[in-house]
């Protein structure tokens, strides 16, 4: 089973709502929004990944090749892209970011999915809403 994460962003009501008032297609802007954050993501997933690599640990690159994003998705008004790390013929993705008894929990996921929520996919709505013309606050 991979490990997978949600997290949900707050605080982008004021941009939603700039888009809304200026008559954009808001399901649109979140979608393409979402698409461009994808290999974003990714990227991130994999430099929190490398960043707990230890001198001497046997690397087989098995869990950076298994980082992999969904298309965007919708469920009614929501919105979203699936981020995996590991499957069932890559456990150490799992082992790697909770640990066993053998071996301390590396985090990787989680520090990247913070950085993503605190500023990465602002800048990206920000971006879009500039390429539009319109105001960002």
């Amino acid at each position: 089973m991979p490990v997978r994460g949600q997290f949900e962003i707050k605080g982008l009501d004021a941009y939603l709502e700039t888009l809304v008032n200026a008559d954009k297609d808001v399901d649109k802007v979140v979608s393409d929004v979402l698409t461009e954050a994808a290999p974003i993501a990714e990227g991130e997933l994999r430099t929190h990944l490398l960043k707990t690599k230890q001198a001497g640990e046997v690397w087989t690159g098995e869990t950076e090749r298994s980082i992999t994003s969904s298309s965007v998705q919708r469920d009614g008004n929501y919105h979203f892209i699936e981020l995996s790390v590991g499957g069932p013929g890559v456990p150490q993705a799992f082992y790697k970011e909770f640990g066993t008894g053998h071996q301390a929990a590396e985090p990787f996921m989680r520090p990247a999915f913070r950085k993503l929520r605190r500023s990465k996919l602002k800048q990206m709505l920000k971006a879009v809403l500039e390429r539009f013309g319109l105001p960002t606050k």
